[in-house]
């Protein structure tokens, strides 16, 4: 095989496999449609986060605190539809979220903060407690927890309070992770 042929055998394996490399790459958190974000039903209660989208570790606000945005500081990238549906969910301070349709899991990272990935959930135990206390003829349409397609599809609702893994090392005696907000993604 001559030389000019060994290097377009080269260029074409080059070019196959950095167009197979760009097919399975993951989706871009820029990439999808965008989802709403309000307020979750109960913001944080006694945390007191109530009335706010919240986002963050430790019981008071700040950079590297919790985050208390506003609805148009979060960007939410929803991708797929259904039982496919995933969201990426970035707000400020460095906060980045992401979800799977289904899952009691989210998955948070905070570069800025050095907070590598870690899975996040509220405990069964905690929402077995909530529901108990809860009065009778509450009103309340969420239970603790991440709750899926209520009260439309492709919505959901983010209460968790869940302690940070050890190594984060957080800068306050209150070291739960706190995670409150409601999101909408339309259908494409």
């Amino acid at each position: 095989m001559s030389n000019r042929s060994r290097m377009l055998v080269g260029l074409a394996l080059t070019s196959m496999i950095a167009a197979t490399l760009t097919a399975c790459s993951g989706t871009s958190r820029n990439d999808g449609r965008p989802g709403t974000v309000t307020p979750a039903e109960s913001s944080g209660g006694s945390d007191g986060w109530d009335g706010n989208i919240a986002i963050g570790v430790g019981n008071r606000k700040g950079v590297d605190l919790v985050t208390l945005p506003t609805p148009d500081q979060v960007d939410v990238r929803c991708h797929g539809d259904g039982d496919n549906l995933t969201l990426d969910v970035t707000a400020p301070n460095g906060w980045h979220a992401t979800l799977a349709h289904g899952s009691q899991h989210i998955t948070v990272e905070n570069e800025t903060l050095n907070y590598p990935a870690h899975d996040f959930a509220e405990s069964k135990g905690a929402i077995e407690a909530v529901n108990r206390t809860r009065p009778k003829g509450s009103t309340k349409q969420f239970p603790l927890g991440v709750t899926w397609d209520k009260p439309s599809v492709g919505a959901v609702e983010i209460q968790v309070d869940d302690d940070t893994p050890p190594h984060w090392m957080v800068n306050s005696p209150y070291e739960d992770f706190d995670m409150y907000m409601h999101i909408s993604c339309s259908a494409k």
